[in-house]
């Protein structure tokens, strides 16, 4: 089979490979679409703390059972859609024991700490699949992953319907929280994103996209108080200065990304203005249900994806990204589609 091979710092391999056998408790998935994630770009630019060379990346995508085990009985059956719930937990820590799998101690991802997506089979544990609906389409399964983080933001926040929000980090998952925030009842939503392609997007889905903090305009949309609900999406002290500066008092701070590095945050106005101010890791099963639900019944969660490769031309894909060009959901995909 083909694959991508990560094999060091900013240097991938399309290479033949043997194609997966399964053993007890595993599943084949022949790929259908494969999302290149912000994690795979830490993989690739080689600042992950815990992926190592050689590796297939890649832990959002969608595909077909092509084999499961033998003797199982469960629900699924060779040829059922699916995507993967990409976590792998430990299962006897605290967190595990205590009904949160999601932050175990030793949190893995297929797709990180083994082999995923970014190739045409892909072995993983039967307990990572997720079947979709027979109807989907195979590029919106490719998208369900980082919907359920979005989900999993917006059940973790205090968002009430009528709250103002402001999603600061107009990327593929602040745009796609701003879509959950609106199914969950927000109103007046608004993202702050540099980026004009993406403004654009973000303007054409309803929302209103700011290049930067506009104080007038933040406050004009929020009766003069600031957001009820600030989530935080872009993982730079920038984002951490706006969010304490336009949640309201009493209001909440989500903050979605994965800081790579220390930044300051004001605690005098988190005193002061006794802001509630929380983290959030990837997802829980039930959010990756509702991701589920969401994606097929909402078409516009599929306007993130913005670009598509063949598995070949995997480097164009990375390039794009690693650049920083206008883009947002950028999918992978094997030849055999």
């Amino acid at each position: 089979m083909k694959a991508i091979l990560y094999r060091g710092k900013e240097e991938i391999q399309y290479t033949e490979l043997a194609k997966p056998s399964v053993g007890a408790g595993e599943a084949l998935v022949k790929i259908a679409f494969a999302g290149i994630c912000g994690s795979d770009m830490f993989i690739y630019t080689g600042t992950h703390p815990r992926a190592k060379a050689p590796l297939i990346m890649g832990h959002e995508f969608s595909g077909k059972i092509a084999a499961l085990p033998q003797g199982y009985s469960g629900s699924l059956a060779v040829g059922d859609k699916v995507t993967i719930n990409p976590l792998i937990s430990c299962q006897h820590c605290t967190p595990c024991q205590t009904g949160n799998t999601h932050v175990c101690k030793t949190l893995g991802l297929t797709g990180i700490d083994t082999d995923g997506g970014f190739t045409e089979y892909a072995k993983v544990p039967v307990q990572q699949l997720v079947k979709l609906p027979g109807n989907m389409n195979m590029e919106h399964g490719a998208i369900v992953e980082p919907v359920a983080v979005a989900v999993h933001a917006i059940r973790s926040s205090a968002l009430k319907i009528g709250d103002k929000v402001l999603v600061i980090g107009g990327g593929p998952i602040g745009v796609l929280v701003a879509l959950a925030a609106r199914h969950a009842g927000a109103e007046n939503i608004i993202v702050i994103e540099p980026n004009e392609f993406r403004r654009n997007i973000i303007t054409e889905l309803g929302f209103t996209a700011l290049p930067q903090p506009d104080h007038e305009l933040i406050m004009n949309l929020t009766n003069s108080d600031g957001a009820d609900i600030v989530f935080e999406a872009a993982g730079v002290q920038a984002s951490m200065d706006a969010a304490t500066k336009y949640c309201k008092i009493r209001g909440q701070i989500v903050i979605i990304s994965s800081f790579k590095k220390a930044v300051y945050t004001d605690l005098l106005r988190v005193n002061f203005a006794e802001l509630n101010l929380i983290g959030i890791r990837v997802y829980t099963q039930k959010d990756f249900a509702a991701a589920v639900e969401l994606v097929e019944k909402y078409p516009e969660f599929a306007k993130v994806i913005t670009h598509k490769y063949p598995l070949a031309e995997a480097q164009k894909g990375l390039d794009l990204m690693k650049q920083g060009a206008d883009n947002l959901k950028v999918l992978l995909y094997p030849e055999h589609n």
